[in-house]
């Protein structure tokens, strides 16, 4: 008996297709009939053999609030930058680096994965792990010297994933994290 998983596992996913075909002929570098009809079955092919459930996004974009997401995330690049080089040239370099857990408050696998890729970027802090039921991260933090330091840690991770919410949520997504 086919289950409804598997028979979404053969459904065409066009646009993915497209895109790993695009890719295809880009390595390539030569746009032939035959090297495109490659590029399409090799997409088809990686599409059921590395079959991903679909995620549901319900969510809109909000064009202001995606702005002030990508200047909070340089600001926090260049923050944390800054503070690695200050901790590289120091003559005795002391550092505590600890794990600490962050309770996220979205209900959303999208928002989850974005979230942890956010916070990773930066220099300094790095997700180690991930649990879906309930919505929990933990973070690899470089230098932790006191509680306070853990509290804020926290604090910017949650607000990492308020900013993120309110760019690309839905408004229950945006009231729940609010």
């Amino acid at each position: 008996m086919i289950t409804p998983n598997q028979r979404l596992r053969f459904r065409f996913q066009g646009r993915a297709v497209l895109l790993l075909a695009a890719v295809w002929v880009m390595l390539w570098g030569e746009a032939s009939l035959l090297n495109i009809l490659y590029g399409l079955a090799l997409g088809w092919l990686v599409t059921v053999v590395f079959w991903l459930p679909p995620i549901r996004y319900y969510g809109r974009v909000r064009p202001l609030r995606v702005l002030l997401l990508v200047l909070a995330q340089l600001r926090d690049l260049a923050v944390a930058s800054v503070h690695l080089a200050a901790v590289a040239f120091r003559r005795h370099p002391r550092f505590r680096p600890g794990i600490i857990r962050v309770d996220l408050r979205s209900n959303n696998d999208l928002y989850q994965v974005a979230v942890a890729q956010l916070i990773s970027i930066v220099p300094g802090t790095l997700v180690v792990e991930v649990s879906r039921h309930p919505r929990i991260l933990y973070l690899h933090v470089f230098d932790l010297p006191d509680e306070d330091a853990v509290e804020h840690q926290r604090a910017h991770a949650l607000a990492v994933e308020r900013r993120f919410v309110r760019a690309f949520g839905s408004a229950a997504d945006v009231e729940a994290v609010s």
